[in-house]
């Protein structure tokens, strides 16, 4: 009887996680990483980005700061790394945009932890691993539409 308590505190959890996400800030910074506008290319980029400071600042720190929280639920057991897969797969998608570029961001901004419960959370399973590759394909072919698309 209390796993399915504990499901449902999960379930509770992860529609309130649903519900900030539709905060009208949140849902700002959510568009502009989400959208075509954050494809970075490069981790300069993304630390020209971060640097730069104002609401492009804000936004990436605050949605990779959601996704780190998310996954700091998985790591602690608060949250079922399952459910979180089933559920949110935007966090694989936000975190194949900045994966190849991660270890040089952390470098670059001497922040050797960023995003490390992140990254161990999607890392860390086979199924997340794979879910990643097939972002990063996905985010590939954006990138080189975007590039088409500028030089005709």
């Amino acid at each position: 009887m209390a796993k399915k308590r504990g499901n449902f505190q999960e379930a509770e959890l992860i529609l309130r996680l649903y519900e900030l996400r539709r905060e009208t800030v949140m849902r700002q910074a959510r568009s502009f990483v989400g959208g075509g506008e954050f494809l970075p290319k490069s981790a300069g980029e993304i630390l020209e980005r971060v640097g730069k400071g104002g609401p492009e600042t804000a936004y990436i720190l605050q949605v990779y700061g959601y996704w780190d929280m998310v996954s700091a639920f998985v790591k602690h057991g608060t949250l079922s790394e399952a459910l979180v897969y089933d559920t949110c797969q935007e966090m694989y998608f936000q975190y194949a945009k900045i994966q190849p570029y991660l270890k040089e961001f952390r470098k670059g901004l001497q922040l050797p932890e960023w995003m490390a419960t992140l990254e161990s959370v999607i890392e860390g399973s086979a199924k997340g691993r794979k879910r990643n590759a097939a972002m990063r394909k996905s985010i590939e072919m954006m990138i080189a539409g975007r590039e088409r698309a500028a030089r005709a």
